[in-house]
């Protein structure tokens, strides 16, 4: 049987088949090798950290602020170039959110509350509001508060926190919480943000002026003063009634 084996081997293979089979499978073999190699174990860390080595100081070294305008004109052509409101929504916040103002170290509560009223100026909604008629017709003012509250806590907690809380009477969809924490032991009393609101792609649409504001404070880590701990004010909605010629 081994003879016979052998006799149909030699009429069906040539020598040079057979040197083309064993060299294919122990091309396949060392292949194999290399990748299980670089696929985990020794190799591919040493390979991985040769890369870091070089890769990490190269991007650190970059200076990437020349790529902002870069962005800022594609985006800006992108959103006049779409006709759905809702994208043009996306690629604005995007915009908003890609593109760094100049850092805000520190931000007072009269400045954030100032900021927000500025916010609820152009937003509040004006339904219910009386019409007022001087030299041109405007709404009526509405009333914005603001008030720190700090939490009690625990008394075993390194840290004290509380909550700076935006309210408008007339509109509560303008009405923000914005948590804020401090290290009891620390010599400054600089509050750290603690808002981090989603930021996702499917959420960039429903993120209005003052989110995307108080995210890049966050990113930032802008420290909070608080100069005022409550504070009102009137404010006169930016929108103007509809004139009526009856």
């Amino acid at each position: 049987m081994k003879d016979e084996i052998l006799r149909v081997a030699q009429e069906v293979l040539t020598e040079d088949e057979v040197n083309e089979i064993i060299k294919g499978k122990f091309t396949k073999a060392v292949s194999d090798a290399c990748n299980d190699a670089f696929r985990w174990g020794d190799v591919k860390d040493a390979i991985k950290e040769k890369i870091k080595g070089v890769m990490v100081p190269y991007i650190e070294s970059r200076d990437f602020s020349k790529f902002l305008p870069k962005l800022d004109t594609v985006l800006s052509e992108i959103v006049n170039s779409t006709a759905l409101v809702e994208n043009k929504e996306i690629l604005e916040n995007f915009k908003e959110l890609m593109i760094e103002d100049e850092k805000v170290k520190v931000i007072k509560t009269s400045e954030l509350f100032e900021k927000w009223c500025d916010y609820v100026s152009k937003n509040v909604s004006t339904n219910g509001l009386e019409v007022q008629v001087d030299d041109c017709p405007t709404y009526e003012y509405v009333n914005c508060t603001m008030e720190v509250e700090e939490e009690e806590g625990r008394s075993w907690s390194s840290y004290r926190h509380a909550n700076i809380v935006f309210e408008c009477e007339h509109d509560e969809d303008m009405n923000f919480i914005i948590p804020i924490s401090i290290w009891k032991d620390g010599k400054e009393e600089k509050w750290d943000i603690n808002y981090r609101d989603c930021v996702e792609l499917s959420s960039l649409r429903y993120l209005n002026d003052f989110q995307i504001f108080l995210v890049k404070l966050a990113r930032n880590y802008t420290k909070i003063i608080i100069d005022d701990h409550s504070a009102d004010d009137d404010i006169q909605p930016k929108e103007e009634p509809e004139a009526s010629w009856s």
